[in-house]
């Protein structure tokens, strides 16, 4: 079990790293992301024991064992999970978080790294070009999480998915989904075609409705930036482009709207065809 030492000075060498973790110099300089909360803190345990991540500090407010079972145990799963944890007096872990109510802990985790697995020919992908906006990104890797998506692939010119607003957006599904990062289009473009995989844009000049493309196989599904859209090299490669049905004089959805209703119409489509699949013989 870890031993729990006390923090009660902002000066603390620890202290000063926990709250370095909200720039991106700090973040990038240190290899470490700062969350928030109870579920937050708890999803990084968790994944912090299958592997993915590690807790390099956690941060806990004087009093916290005391709230309830929920708050003690997570507490004692730290014990075997989190490198070091501090018990902070209430004034000093008020500055070592960013939110209102962090629900007295934090901790500085390292940024997730998942393991390789080889291509099966169905791979789903949700690939974000240039989404500026920390809470639509998060919503989206969320979202991309929730439906199961093999990676969330990001070109250069996103948000920092790490971001504090972006990671609270999350609600932890960095540790549950592998985020990578391409420094260009032609860079993500190699790669995927390398595996066989379609590429399917979301357009509001598209050629077909959402509804009506196929997702089989190994598939990407672009999402662009809020208001340029997708970059027309990446858009040109795509083998189809969908747009989603507006009402009239509705202009565009928000991205994470967007992004939620293409990913699960590749779900339906998906599940659909498994279940055509795998039925009784005509």
């Amino acid at each position: 079990m870890t031993r729990v030492r006390e923090l009660t000075s902002i000066q603390n060498p620890m202290a000063k790293l926990m709250r370095s973790l909200y720039t991106r110099k700090g973040r990038e300089k240190n290899g470490l992301v700062p969350v928030e909360g109870i579920r937050f803190v708890s999803e990084a345990l968790s994944a912090a024991r299958r592997g993915v991540t590690a807790v390099e500090a956690l941060f806990y407010e004087a009093g916290f064992n005391e709230k309830g079972p929920e708050q003690q145990a997570l507490l004692e799963a730290a014990g075997t999970a989190a490198r070091q944890i501090f018990c902070c007096s209430p004034s000093v872990f008020r500055q070592l978080t960013s939110t209102e109510t962090p629900q007295g802990i934090a901790a500085a985790v390292t940024r997730p790294v998942f393991p390789q697995h080889s291509s099966c020919g169905r791979e789903f992908y949700l690939v974000v070009d240039r989404v500026q906006d920390p809470g639509n990104l998060g919503t989206m890797i969320r979202t991309a999480a929730a439906a199961g998506v093999d990676g969330v692939l990001c070109l250069k010119g996103t948000v920092d998915p790490f971001n504090p607003k972006a990671l609270r957006a999350t609600m932890g599904a960095v540790f549950r989904v592998p985020i990578t990062f391409y420094s260009g289009s032609q860079e993500l473009l190699e790669e995927l075609s390398g595996r066989g995989c379609r590429l399917i844009a979301a357009d509001i000049d598209g050629e077909q409705y959402h509804f009506e493309a196929n997702y089989s196989g190994c598939i990407g599904i672009v999402v662009g930036n809020e208001g340029q859209g997708i970059d027309p090299g990446l858009l040109s490669a795509a083998a189809v482009r969908v747009r989603i049905p507006l009402a009239l004089g509705v202009e565009s959805l928000n991205a994470a709207v967007a992004c939620g209703i293409l990913l699960y119409e590749a779900v339906r489509f998906r599940h659909l065809e498994g279940t055509a699949l795998s039925g009784p013989a005509p």
